[in-house]
């Protein structure tokens, strides 16, 4: 038993100099700072995750095993929608949220190693999926670019705080376009309702105009003027 913990943590401790040296080697020149698994990085209103998660299965599958999760979030939309009205800052939130073969579907969904695998290959290969996934957030430089990522590929994630964004920014037809997506999916179904309360509090002055093109249904909760 002692002799199999000791194979999980020396391939832990393989994983963690990876991050340590190739993959801070890589991200610190773009921007980013290492804590523990995780890389941070600023871009004006924009910041910036890539995280390293282990698997849950590592030390029981032959492989020691970690999935790469992403994220984009902008303190711009963080500030129109406060979930918790009482908090002294708004929470960062992570609009794009997603593992790295969501992005980019070519790369691996679960990236594995054991005592035989080549690390300088390893290394290179997980690199260049880095950079790969960069190429995708890269292009995401505005909160306004953020937004329309949002409305081209969220639907529910975070839902009230892009529509909070794109009504503050008076941007009705980027508004419209969106809830349109969300009536068009969620009509018939039983949580319709809700959402459409939700939608219609974060909508502000542009509720009444989105009720009146049918897009959202008259509430008996007044909309907020």
């Amino acid at each position: 038993m002692s002799e199999y913990l000791s194979r999980t943590g020396v391939l832990r401790q393989t994983l963690e100099q990876l991050l340590s040296t190739h993959v801070r080697s890589f991200l610190k020149p773009r921007g980013f700072t290492k804590s523990g698994r995780t890389f941070r990085r600023a871009r004006g209103p924009l910041y910036d995750l890539i995280n390293f998660q282990g698997s849950k299965w590592n030390g029981v599958t032959p492989q020691h095993s970690f999935f790469v999760n992403v994220g984009v979030g902008s303190t711009d939309m963080d500030a129109v929608y406060l979930e918790w009205p009482d908090s002294r800052k708004p929470p960062r939130e992570y609009v794009l949220d997603r593992r790295w073969e969501r992005l980019v579907p070519q790369l691996p969904s679960e990236v594995g190693f054991d005592e035989t695998t080549d690390l300088e290959l390893f290394a290179d290969l997980l690199i260049d999926g880095l950079a790969r996934v960069l190429t995708c957030i890269d292009a995401i430089d505005t909160t306004r670019a953020l937004a329309q990522w949002a409305i081209d590929h969220n639907l529910l994630h975070h839902m009230e705080k892009t529509c909070s964004y794109l009504a503050s920014t008076n941007d009705l037809e980027s508004l419209a376009t969106y809830v349109t997506a969300l009536r068009d999916r969620f009509s018939d179904d039983i949580r319709w309702q809700s959402f459409n309360r939700k939608l219609i509090e974060v909508a502000g002055p542009w509720a009444s105009i989105l009720i009146g093109r049918g897009l959202l249904d008259p509430d008996q909760i007044s909309v907020r003027e």
